[in-house]
Parts: structure tokens; sequence; C-alpha cells
């Protein structure tokens, strides 16, 4: 019941955002957010699906390419799941560690699948201008997010 609850409710928040910032400003990725809060409380054998599951339902959702954001936040979940053997995920610099990591493997997956499918004339140089205002802004909400979480769900791991 929880792991439908938070995805219904950042899909929702998701789409509250983007439709309130617009084009002109790059909304934080609060299903990225959800993907590494529900990893937190699943095993690797039911996150990484769910990861992967939850993106191909954003590509879905979006009209966008099919693969982009599931390989995205799988790999994303991957990464969280091998930098929490590394640092503790209660701690801020912990936090800070797997969430920048785990975000930047984020987007190396969707380079990846952008790559693969040969996407016009693909420049990964031209992301710049998306990446580092979604990652600051990503970055900017996760503490206040994750604090929200444990309030709300003080029995999770």
């Amino acid at each position: 019941m929880r792991i439908i609850l938070i995805v219904a409710l950042a899909f929702l928040l998701q789409g509250f955002v983007s439709g309130l910032l617009g084009d002109s400003f790059t909304p934080p990725d609060l299903i990225y957010l959800a993907v590494l809060l529900l990893a937190a409380t699943v095993s690797p054998y039911v996150g990484l699906p769910l990861a992967f599951a939850l993106g191909l339902l954003q590509d879905l959702l979006s009209a966008g390419y099919p693969g982009l954001h599931a390989v995205g936040l799988l790999l994303a979940a991957y990464a969280y799941y091998r930098l929490s053997r590394l640092v503790h995920w209660d701690e801020p610099a912990g936090q800070a560690v797997i969430l920048g990591g785990s975000f930047v493997a984020k987007w190396l997956g969707i380079l990846l699948v952008a790559f693969w499918l040969r996407l016009g004339n693909f420049n990964p140089l031209t992301l710049w201008s998306v990446i580092l205002p979604e990652m600051l802004l990503t970055l900017l909400i996760a503490p206040f997010a994750i604090r929200l979480y444990q309030q709300l769900f003080p029995h999770s791991k």
C-alpha cells in the first residue's frame, strides 16, 4: 500500500510542478526521488524491477521514447544499492553521495538509450541546460522529501 501511495503522489506532484513551472524552467525529478525512497525500504530484488517499471510508466505517460526513463531509473536504483554499501543513507553526507551518484547514473542510462536509439543529431553536450537545473532543484528538495517520508512512514528501513 505504501508503494502505491508514494508512486501516485510522486506522479501527481510531478505533473503539478511541471505544469506550474511550464517550459521555461526545468522541474525537479520527483519520480527519481520516489524511486530512491522506495529502494531504501525494499530489497534489490523488488527495487530494481520497480524502478524499471516506474521509469517505463513515466515514459508512457509523458509520450516519450519507451526505455529512456526506464533504464535511467533502473541504473539510479542500482547505483543506490551499490553506494549504500559504502556510505550510510541516514547521514547527510551519505545522502549527498548517494543522491549525486545515483543522479549521474540516471543520466548516464538516459544518454545510453538515447545514443543507442540514435535520436536525430543527438549531442549530449546540449543537455547541460536541462541536467544542471534539474539536478540542483532535485538535490535541494531531496532532504525535505526524505524527512517527510521518514515522518509519514516511521517504521521503514
